[in-house]
């Protein structure tokens, strides 16, 4: 149980009463008489500070204090007030800071359509039962951190000009709302223990070390959302919310108040997932192009959805070893992108695998982090269907076994590296389409000019004749077919079409029949190997990028 500080200022006394004493007046407002409490309320109309800090308020008395205010109050002060029974702020305006620091309400708490001109600090106040904000108004920040919501918490159509912070709240009960912030809102550290649905149009969201307990969705707009080191318990999605906002009574909210204030995003982003067991978590249309997933647990159980939009290579030309090389278009994850810069300082410095990352001191990233990171994102696209998703992070994946130089050893990265440049690992159909070509033209210029003969040789038969008759043994011999036609003349139509037959019955591991010199022979063994491997590679890169399941 939370214990009030002890007050600072001077106290009423009456009873044990911690209430603010009224001016002159010897007592706190709740404790003056009728006609000393409605002198005090009408100085307050007249534009002193509500003061009220410890004032234990009855309903009664906040409808008093409506009565005579008229609802507006100028730098309001309800530290560590106790609030029995229901209370209705509902469309009071507080001007200058409003301040429930500590405060205590033992009933229902109604701020709906309340306005805050200046900040607002609820900051380890207490709501024993449902708070409600519809349609309110924060016109600076408000300040919900280390406040104790045992109720629902619902805030319909809530406007905030500057901060929402909840940081280190506890939620015992539901949370709702629909709410436009135009700097971010805080949830760190903050314990959800029942159902949230919130709807949101804010430029950041912080949920680091927050906790949700149960099925919570989150949908948002223009949102940058950070769930490093959250704990979910439960299911949790997080929805692109498309559209206008539409309030329960059907109503909408001030789409231009939002584009005013608001940037510009396509879709809301989700930047970090580390230290979060994602098993829970649900993602669905969010732009993922920064988003860290290095350190979070059971990736492969993430569930991406709709249409997630993650990184592609940095750049579409690169320089590999002094040769200019292009950049395969494909699904990348931040963390190759923080990989390769440490790989490119590594180089350029001479040192160890350097710090990836400015707010995790000390981590060090290599190259088979990210190679189970993609491993384990392939297995949840491949779990969804997605298999041309997963084609592309097995991409990622074979590229960070081939930068890695302890993991894998030298042979198996010679054969990554030929892999990927015959066929970018099994995914480039161009690629090895091109490399089949290369092959077809290179076998065909050979044929015509070492491998085709000029004509068959004709047949001899030897044998020996016995002088006393018998049976006669004759041998045939058939010589090695011969090319003598001058180097010119080897380059006709007619000997291409016979070495186009030759070439196009290799592609598919047939022999053509054709007589060949020795040199012929041979290249015409080689080609019965590469070719038909380039086209099943071809294939097989096709097949990888249109099946969908």
């Amino acid at each position: 149980m939370t214990v009030a500080p002890t007050p600072t200022w001077p106290v009423c006394g009456h009873a044990d009463c911690h209430g603010v004493v009224v001016r002159e007046r010897g007592r706190c407002l709740a404790h003056l008489s009728a006609s000393d409490r409605q002198s005090a309320l009408l100085s307050v109309a007249a534009g002193n500070r509500a003061d009220y800090r410890g004032v234990p308020f009855t309903s009664e008395l906040v409808v008093e204090l409506r009565r005579w205010t008229q609802g507006l109050l100028y730098e309001a002060r309800f530290d560590q007030a106790v609030f029995s029974g229901d209370v209705d702020f509902g469309g009071f305006v507080f001007s200058g800071r409003a301040e429930f620091r500590d405060a205590r309400f033992k009933g229902a708490a109604n701020f709906d359509r309340a306005c805050f001109r200046g900040g607002a600090e609820f900051a380890k106040a207490v709501f024993e039962d449902d708070a409600s904000f519809d349609d309110v108004s924060f016109e600076e920040s408000v300040d919900f951190s280390r406040a104790e919501f045992r109720g629902a918490l619902v805030m319909n159509g809530g406007y905030v000009t500057g901060r929402l912070d909840l940081s280190r709240a506890r939620c015992s009960g539901p949370v709702e709302g629909m709410v436009f912030c135009t700097d971010e809102v805080r949830l760190r550290g903050t314990l959800m223990e029942q159902p949230v649905r919130l709807q949101l149009a804010v430029p950041r969201l912080h949920c680091r070390e927050a906790t949700f307990l149960a099925s919570s969705e989150l949908l948002m707009q223009l949102a940058e959302v950070d769930l490093t080191d959250a704990n979910l318990a439960a299911q949790l999605s997080l929805f692109q919310h498309y559209g206008r906002f539409q309030l329960p009574d059907g109503s909408h909210m001030d789409e231009v108040w939002l584009r005013r204030r608001l940037p510009r995003r396509p879709l809301s982003e989700l930047v970090s997932v580390r230290g979060v067991d994602v098993s829970y978590l649900t993602l669905v249309d969010m732009w993922l192009r920064r988003c860290v997933f290095f350190g979070a647990h059971h990736l492969d159980q993430i569930r991406i959805s709709g249409e997630c939009y993650f990184a592609s290579p940095s750049r579409s030309w690169g320089v590999h070893g002094g040769v200019p090389l292009r950049w395969a278009q494909r699904r990348a994850i931040a963390d190759e992108h923080l990989l390769r810069r440490g790989v490119e300082r590594r180089e350029r410095n001479r040192e160890a695998w350097v710090e990836v990352t400015d707010n995790l001191p000390g981590t060090v990233m290599e190259p088979a982090h990210v190679a189970q990171l993609y491993r384990q994102l392939r297995k949840a696209l491949e779990d969804n269907k997605d298999e041309p998703g997963a084609a592309d992070f097995y991409y990622g994946e074979m590229e960070m076994r081939r930068l890695d130089r302890n993991e894998t050893t030298r042979a198996e990265r010679w054969l990554l590296h030929a892999y990927w440049l015959l066929s970018g690992y099994g995914l480039r159909a161009s690629r090895a389409l091109a490399w089949l070509l290369l092959a077809m033209c290179v076998t065909t210029v050979l044929m015509l000019g070492l491998g085709l003969p000029d004509r068959s040789p004709d047949q001899t038969v030897s044998g020996d004749l016995p002088r006393g008759g018998g049976h006669v043994t004759l041998a045939v011999d058939k010589p090695s077919p011969v090319l003598t036609l001058p180097l010119a003349d080897r380059f006709s139509s007619e000997r291409f079409e016979k070495t186009l037959r030759i070439v196009l019955n290799s592609v598919i591991f047939r022999s053509s029949g054709q007589e060949l010199t020795t040199w012929g022979t041979y290249i015409e063994m080689v080609s019965r190997f590469t070719e038909p491997v380039f086209l099943g590679l071809a294939v097989l890169a096709v097949r990888g990028r249109i099946k969908r399941g």
